[in-house]
């Protein structure tokens, strides 16, 4: 079985970036932290294609390969020099495509990264068991939300945490 994990920050009106702005800027160092240490209990990530070029020098200095990063763009042949392989992949798939192929790889724990059109894509197509989320301490007015679209799937609240103060983490588990 694999294990679908939304992992997201949001502000406290609910905007996972500012504005148009991309990025996770506005979280804190507590966050942070939690983030990476968090990521190892990971054997695959999946990200979108702008979530990868905010953080592509960082996955291609790790050069970590024990952790899969699947990367879902519309247009993953632009991307074939900078695979490597069993490490940074792309694919056009469908979200429940993609998945297959992580199981049938024996992935167990899939971290999914963002942004927004991917974590719509798995959440509509309900493929999201747990939900991770920061909520940080700011007020945004507008931006990107974790969906795109109108989505009905319950979760139940099962942990929250301090990070810091004033930054709360919130652990789901979706509802069957």
């Amino acid at each position: 079985m694999l294990n679908v994990v939304l992992i997201a920050a949001q502000s406290i009106d609910g905007f996972i970036t500012r504005s148009e702005e991309p990025g996770t800027d506005f979280c804190s160092q507590a966050d942070q932290e939690f983030f990476f240490k968090a990521l190892k209990e990971f054997d695959c990530l999946i990200m979108g294609r702008k979530t990868y070029e905010l953080s592509r020098e960082s996955i291609h200095a790790s050069k970590a390969t024990n952790r899969l990063r699947k990367i879902w763009t519309r247009n993953p042949e632009t991307w074939e020099q900078s695979e490597i392989p069993r490490a940074v992949e792309f694919t056009g798939k469908t979200p429940e495509e993609v998945l297959s192929e992580l199981r049938d790889r024996g992935k167990t724990q899939c971290a999914l990264l963002g942004g927004e059109e991917t974590y719509s894509a798995f959440l509509n197509a309900g493929l999201v068991d747990e939900l991770w989320l920061t909520v940080e301490p700011v007020l945004f007015g507008s931006g990107k939300r974790i969906s795109q679209n109108r989505i009905e799937t319950s979760f139940s609240l099962e942990k929250t945490e301090r990070l810091s103060p004033d930054v709360l983490h919130l652990k789901y588990k979706r509802t069957r």
